[in-house]
Formats: structure tokens, C-alpha cells, sequence
């Protein structure tokens, strides 16, 4: 008695854990993510926006520049495409690729692409330097963004009067942390060539520097290359402002 007591406790915990799994895998929310596609800006007139599909097939286009669907779209994909997708993510070891792929070229644009294996969400954002199977992916992706039909959920004017202002760079301007016992002044004078000058020191307890430089000796994307090249540098980025969206 006693074993068969046993063995059914262990097949009763056998089972439930796999309902559980089996649950953990299939039972994810009709409007939860499945699939995403953002696209940011670059220096150029890049496409700009944000793909959405969710567990239903229901896809969602923000379409933000340079794109024929500015403002908010959606429609409904078919079983076919869903599916081609789900098997195209399923069976590209999406799990396996880091989240970020490096790059120095400041003027291509960023791509992330997004998928929920059942379990968990997970992003991959890179540009140019990405393997050949997450370059696939990116590409189904942009063909159901690319794809026609889509209905206006919300204009651009709409979606411009309800957002806050936008934060814009500066490109004549850059932020810079030097590495730390890093002389300023030595080093401003070391850039002197590309008429580096000091605007001012951020804060007096942080190890950061505003600084410009002769926009007409060099590009704004060629000056960035030179500051992250720089074993000098820790980092450095465009100084930025907000500014009031046109209605």
C-alpha cells in the first residue's frame, strides 16, 4: 500500500509540473508582445518607427519619420504570416544572441528586434555588424511593416499634440568624462587642431565637460569617432535640449 501510495503521489507531481510547464509555454495573453521591430533616427532621412504584433496576430505600426505611415496604424496579420514568423524566431536561437550588438558608426540607425519565446520577452538591438539569422528576422519584420492595409488608428498632429517636447541633440556640443587624473587642459590642448574649447565643467562634483569644437575642420559624426577612440575618454555624447514639437 504504501508504494503505490508512492508512486501515484509521484505521478500526480509529474503532471502537474507539466501542465505547469505546458502553461508557462502556451498560455501567453492575446494582447501580450510576441513580436517588435523599432527603428530609430540617424543623421539622414531613415525610416523611424516602432513594430508591434502581439500573441492574437494583432500588429500595431507607430510610424514616427521618413515613413508613408506617419502616426499610429494597425491591422490584423494573417495565421500564414504568424506563423512564419513563430517558426523563423523558434528556430533561430534567439535566446542564445546577446542583447547588444556594437558599433562605431554613429550615423547608421539602431535596430531592435524583439520576441517572447512563451516564457519571457527578450530584445536584440544592433546595426550593421549582427549575425545573418537576426538580419533575417529583421527583414519578416520589416515586410509586415512594409505590407499595405494598415487603418489610421491616430494621426501624427494627434500624437504630437499629446507628447511632451522632444529632446533633440545638439551636434555642435559634446558631453565628455575624461578618464580619471586626466589633466583638462592638457588634453583641450592636445585637440586644439579640431578647435576643441571648453564651455564649462557640468557640475563641480562630477567628472563631466561640456565642450565644442570647429564644425567646419570636422563632422560632427568624425569628431564622436575621434572622442571614443580616445584612451583618454571615458565617454562621450551630443549635448541635448528639448524642444516644442510644430502642431
Amino acid at each position: 500500500m504504501k508504494i503505490y501510495i508512492s508512486f501515484f503521489a509521484i505521478t500526480i507531481a509529474l503532471l502537474a509540473f507539466s501542465c505547469k510547464s505546458n502553461k508557462a509555454m502556451k498560455n501567453i495573453a492575446k494582447d501580450e508582445v510576441k513580436f517588435s521591430l523599432k527603428k530609430s533616427a540617424c543623421f539622414g532621412k531613415c525610416p523611424t518607427y516602432k513594430l508591434t504584433i502581439n500573441q492574437g496576430g494583432y500588429a500595431t505600426f507607430e510610424g514616427v519619420a521618413n515613413t508613408n505611415n506617419l502616426g499610429i496604424h494597425g491591422k490584423q496579420i494573417s495565421e500564414d504570416q504568424f506563423k512564419v514568423l513563430e517558426e523563423a524566431f523558434e528556430n533561430s536561437n534567439f535566446e542564445t544572441y546577446p542583447t547588444k550588438f556594437q558599433s562605431q558608426i554613429a550615423d547608421l540607425p539602431s535596430n531592435t528586434i524583439g520576441f517572447h519565446n512563451g516564457e519571457s520577452y527578450k530584445e536584440i538591438s544592433g546595426k550593421e555588424e549582427r549575425p545573418e539569422q537576426v538580419m533575417q528576422l529583421q527583414f519578416l519584420l520589416e515586410k509586415i511593416a512594409d505590407s499595405g492595409n494598415w487603418t489610421l488608428l491616430q494621426s501624427q498632429k494627434e500624437i504630437d499634440h499629446s507628447k511632451k517636447p522632444e529632446v533633440v541633440n545638439i551636434y555642435s556640443e559634446v558631453i565628455i568624462e575624461p578618464v580619471p587624473g586626466t589633466l583638462i587642459r592638457r588634453w583641450l590642448e592636445s585637440m586644439d587642431k579640431y578647435g576643441v574649447r571648453l564651455i564649462k565643467k557640468i557640475a563641480p562634483t562630477l567628472n563631466l565637460y561640456l565642450i565644442t569644437y570647429d564644425d567646419v575642420t570636422i563632422s560632427a559624426e568624425e569628431f564622436l569617432k575621434v572622442l571614443k577612440r580616445d584612451d583618454r575618454i571615458t565617454s562621450a555624447e551630443f549635448n541635448k535640449k528639448t524642444s516644442k514639437r510644430g502642431r
